[in-house]
């Protein structure tokens, strides 16, 4: 699975996103903001990852986060309870 910061939700979302990217553990800045709605402390570095992010959602079309795509090329828009994800990966393991 892959997570991909993608600043397009408020005004924020941007400033939000950069000083994920930019922590000393974007790892662990992540999950605060996530799990316990932590505002990320100011930082700055490249976000050259995040303009890439921005245009690869754009490509395929990404207009709402969560969105979720599996290998098979099916999507979700939205978040999804945990048990459907794991029911959807279970049934892609099978095919292969």
């Amino acid at each position: 699975m892959h997570v991909f910061l993608y600043p397009i939700l408020s005004a924020d979302s941007a400033e939000k996103s950069r000083n994920i990217w930019c922590a000393k553990d974007p790892a662990a800045a992540w999950q605060a903001h996530m799990l316990k709605d932590v505002t990320p402390e100011a930082a700055s570095c490249d976000v050259g990852a995040l303009e890439r992010n921005l245009a690869l959602g754009r490509k395929h079309r990404i207009t709402g986060t969560p969105t979720v795509i599996f290998s098979d090329g099916s999507r979700v828009p939205g978040a999804i309870p945990a048990a459907e994800v794991e029911k959807r990966f279970a049934a892609l393991a099978g095919t292969k």
